[in-house]
């Protein structure tokens, strides 16, 4: 117990101000979008926290997000990707979190849906993916 009060207290204290998080809202032709949070956790861990929202009349499953890192030209310098775990209901939302390895020279990011199921009437499935 005290080995993670003391964990907690580090991590606390290493944290960056939360003056340096970044907050975007893209928006997904298909009624869902994406809003995240990016924060610095060490020289070469950047963590995305988010939520996807669902503004369609089905529930979204096996719901797929991706984060870019961009540098100064735009160019992509790290990537990762995540389940959002569980459904998106209708009219709801999902949280997620994606551990990221930064190259150092990320300027700012970039977040998309890359793939989802919307769930419609019992058990019928229809596929969608977003376009980069």
């Amino acid at each position: 117990m005290i080995r993670h009060l003391l964990l907690l207290a580090f991590l606390l204290a290493a944290a960056p101000p939360a003056t340096l998080a970044q907050t975007y809202t893209p928006q997904s032709p298909a009624g869902l979008s994406v809003t995240f949070t990016t924060e610095r956790a060490g020289g070469t861990r950047v963590l995305v926290f988010g939520e996807v929202r669902n503004s369609s009349p089905s529930a979204a499953q096996h719901v797929v997000v991706a984060i870019e890192g961009l540098d100064e030209g735009g160019h992509v310098v790290s990537r990762a990707r995540s389940f959002v775990s569980g459904v998106v209901p209708s009219r709801g939302t999902a949280p997620f979190e994606i551990r990221l390895l930064a190259s150092g020279s990320e300027k700012r990011y970039r977040m998309q849906i890359e793939s989802f199921e919307f769930v419609v009437g019992a058990g019928i499935q229809r596929r969608g993916a977003e376009s980069p």
